[in-house]
Order: structure tokens, then sequence, then C-alpha cells
């Protein structure tokens, strides 16, 4: 009997069920409570209270990061203070801390001009030169060379931060060190760096790694001062995210949609032939 395409066994016909995506790893809906934004709120109201633009900055910009469409109330006065932190830092020559106060004010408001001249993005290009020559990658904060590289690509996206491998290799061997040595805050803050410094390098973020990070974040959950929770949690929130890049317009996160089994849209069921 010859073989007739139009004549289909329909017992043969079967739906196949969409596959169930796996949940995050972070979740700022799931793993963010009310009482934690309550609490971080009051803490950011207390700094802009007592003129601490530098706390302020910090912790603005972590729950920008954990949720853009919060209304942190950043009137006039607000990014007069911020900046006054910029200023100072630059009119004594700390160009670490002049990077870092910049990219979380560019992270707040990518549109905010920041009044950046040639002078400064020279002085702050040195200073990572400096630090890449004289390998005090990552010794502590005020010496943090990705910390640097990571604000000035945010700052300007267009530059060559001149990365050569040597470099790639100590800021990998410290992420490494903080895994196996169980530091999971300072592992976060390392590979949240990496990531925004270059996407597509692979961090080994298994299982262990978010269980490790995920404790530690519960254990800062019960601190009454939220500030350590919520940079940690914003660190996750960046190493969770499917697309992390770097544009003119700052820092964009795009999370991976979660599509659950029942909800998902279901295939059209195959068109049933007539015999």
């Amino acid at each position: 009997m010859s073989f007739n395409p139009d004549r289909i066994n329909i017992h043969e016909l079967t739906i196949e069920e969409p596959e169930k995506q796996a949940e995050l790893p972070f979740d700022v809906e799931r793993d963010i409570t009310e009482e934690d934004w309550k609490v971080m709120e009051d803490e950011l109201e207390n700094s802009k209270k007592s003129n601490n633009w530098l706390g302020f900055s910090y912790r603005a910009m972590a729950m920008n990061i954990l949720d853009p469409k919060r209304d942190l109330h950043l009137d006039k006065a607000t990014w007069q203070g911020m900046q006054s932190v910029l200023e100072e830092e630059q009119k004594f020559n700390r160009w670490t801390s002049f990077a870092d106060q910049a990219v979380r004010m560019k992270i707040l408001d990518p549109k905010i001009d920041l009044n950046i001249n040639q002078n400064a993005l020279q002085e702050m290009k040195a200073s990572l030169e400096t630090l890449q020559q004289s390998k005090k990658i990552l010794v502590e904060k005020e010496f943090d060379f990705s910390a640097l590289a990571m604000a000035m690509k945010i700052l300007n996206p267009k530059q060559d931060l001149n990365l050569d491998q040597t470099t790639w290799q100590e800021m990998t061997n410290k992420l490494e060190e903080d895994r196996h040595s169980n530091k999971w805050n300072d592992f976060s803050w390392q590979a949240m760096k990496i990531k925004i410094l270059d996407p597509r390098r692979d961090l080994h973020l298994d299982q262990a790694a978010w269980q490790g990070m995920l404790n530690v974040l519960e254990g800062k959950r019960s601190n009454i001062n939220k500030f350590d929770f919520f940079t940690m949690a914003a660190n996750m929130k960046i190493l969770s995210a499917e697309e992390v890049k770097v544009t003119d317009s700052g820092l964009e996160i795009n999370m991976r949609k979660e599509k659950d089994a029942l909800t998902a849209e279901v295939p059209p069921i195959p068109e049933i032939k007539k015999f």
C-alpha cells in the first residue's frame, strides 16, 4: 500500500506540555518583604535629615536597582546634597571615590549632567592604570581596581579600559578565593562587578553559590540596619538577570520572565485530518 500523507493515525497525535521554567535564584518580589522596604525607606529618610549624602546615595542606588519604579523622593535639595559629595571627592583628588559617587548618581538618573570634565576622566584613567600596574587589583576598598573599572565603564561605555589577561586572572582569582572561603557577601560583590565589565564571562553560579549567598542575605535581614542587606540584594539581582547591558542610558538590567506551566500559552491542537 502506498503512503498517503493525508492518512494520519489520530492516536499518534500528541500535545507537548510547555516546559516549566525554573524559579529565578533570586527574585525581588519573592525575597524582599514590605517590612524590608519600610526599614530601608526609614533609613533613607534618616540619611537625608542628617545630611549624610554619601549614605543616602548608597541606599538610594541599591533601592533603585531592586525596584526602579519605587519613588525615592529625589528632590532638588537631594540632588544638590549628592552633588556636594561629588565635588568634595574631586576637590581632594579622590578619584576612586569620585567615580563611585558619580556612578551612583548616574544609576539614579542616567540623564543627569554630572559635569565630568576631561581632567576628571584622565585622572580616573590614570588611577586605574596605577592600580593595574602596582597589582593592587583587589586589596581593600580604596584599592578596588574592579570597582573603579566598573564605575568608569558605566560612566563612559565607549572607553577602552585596557583590561589585559593578567588583570582578568587576578579578578577571577579573587572571586574563587571568596567562593572557597565561603565569603558570599564578598563573592556577590566581586561577581557583580565582573558581570558588568563582561557579561559573557562564566561566573560558575551553581546551586552551592546561590545557596551560600541566600543564606548570608537571610542573616543580614535580622539586622536593624538594612544597608548591607539591600546592597547585597542589589548585587544578587544583577547576577540573576538574564541580560545586563551598559549603554549611554546607564545600567540596563533585564530579568528573565518566568512562565508557569498552568498559565503559559498552550499550543494549538494539531489539525485533525478527515479520512
